[in-house]
């Protein structure tokens, strides 16, 4: 069971992440914004992040900067609902993990969750070895 970070300041697409984290069989922590997601980042073991964009008090770029301040290791998954933004794909494929575009369709959240896992798993192992 890993455990899953969800930042969406909408209370719908927060709800359907939770709830279908909880059904892959994860523990989901769901917040509304960047900054009460950084808090939880800093002080909770957390496997996987999946932040919207565009949120008040810090949006998911800077989340996502942050956080990899904290753990390099760290796979944060940047949800959008302008996938085509260039600045957008390059930040995230330099940083981070992936995006993923609203709206959220369940069974690439899922194959992104689980690729999103085999890629920290990777990550630690790479770094113990060096």
């Amino acid at each position: 069971m890993a455990r899953i970070l969800i930042a969406d300041d909408e209370d719908s697409v927060r709800h359907f992440l939770k709830e279908t984290v909880q059904r892959m069989g994860h523990e989901a922590i769901a917040v509304t914004n960047g900054q009460e997601a950084l808090e939880i980042f800093k002080n909770d073991p957390i496997d996987l992040s999946l932040v919207d964009i565009k949120m008040p008090k810090m949006d998911g770029l800077r989340f996502l900067h942050k956080a990899k301040e904290i753990d390099p290791d760290a796979v944060i998954v940047i949800m959008t609902g302008y996938p085509s933004a260039e600045s957008i794909v390059e930040t995230v494929e330099d940083d981070g993990y992936t995006y993923l575009a609203k709206p959220v369709d369940m069974e690439q959240l899922q194959d992104i969750i689980g690729r999103g896992l085999t890629v920290r798993e990777k990550r630690i192992k790479e770094r113990q070895a060096e």
